[in-house]
């Protein structure tokens, strides 16, 4: 199960708008020789195909227990020099753990990324026997159009099949759309409600709206490109 599947608005009439990409270390392999290192490296990758969104992106606006003592001089780091402090912190986050997200709002980047993992990423964690799996999250057109272009076929697919339970008084559609952006529920009804009424209330702008709206989700799978649009259409 993927914490990816339930979200609504997008529109196979409108493909290639959004894919999340997930990669995951099984966690008996987690302290395996090489397993941080490779998760470092797809970190780094990751970040280098230019995502919208990644894990651990908001880690310099959070309190993140995790981070301890590296908190302050990642806070410092990021207001000296923001591109070396995310280089850093998606390096370190990989290292640290057995999954990575990022987000893309354009597939020529996935396809780019997907063939660079494919090169000697893929065949030195082959030769030390580290099974990371790569899970293409989003419109299974836009999917089968990545795997094409990089000569790959899907073997597993995974499709929400919606709610289910006491459906009868649902948020918007619109909402919804906010909503499950991410996985884990942190972004919820009352804080699209409260954002939208300091939008009409001119104390936001809809660009710090929809960075607001992706600041708590720490897996970075918030799409703010998408939120700003949804946001406009709420505010009218």
């Amino acid at each position: 199960m993927s914490h990816t599947s339930q979200r609504h608005g997008l529109d196979p009439d409108r493909p290639g708008r959004e894919m999340i990409v997930l990669a995951m270390l099984p966690d008996q392999h987690q302290n395996a020789p090489g397993a941080r290192r490779a998760m470092s490296e797809l970190a780094k990758k990751m970040l280098e195909h230019k995502p919208e969104n990644w894990l651990s992106k908001n880690f310099t606006e959070l309190d993140i227990p995790n981070l301890g003592p590296a908190q302050k001089p990642l806070e410092w780091l990021h207001r000296k020099n923001p591109e070396l402090a995310e280089r850093v912190l998606i390096r370190a986050t990989g290292a640290m753990s057995t999954v990575m997200t990022a987000l893309y709002t354009d597939l020529d980047r996935v396809i780019a990324l997907i063939n660079d993992l494919k090169g000697d990423w893929l065949e030195h964690n082959r030769k030390k026997g580290l099974p990371v799996s790569i899970v293409l999250s989003g419109l299974f057109s836009d999917v089968r159009h990545c795997c094409h272009k990089t000569g790959d076929r899907e073997h597993t697919f995974l499709h929400s099949l919606g709610f289910f339970g006491k459906t009868q008084d649902p948020p918007s559609a619109d909402e919804l759309e906010l909503l499950t952006m991410c996985g884990h529920g942190l972004v919820s009804i009352h804080r699209v409600k409260s954002l939208v009424r300091k939008l009409k209330a001119r104390e936001l702008t809809i660009e710090a709206a929809a960075h607001d709206l992706a600041r708590p989700c720490v897996c970075g799978i918030v799409n703010e490109k998408r939120a700003r649009e949804i946001l406009a259409r709420l505010l009218e």
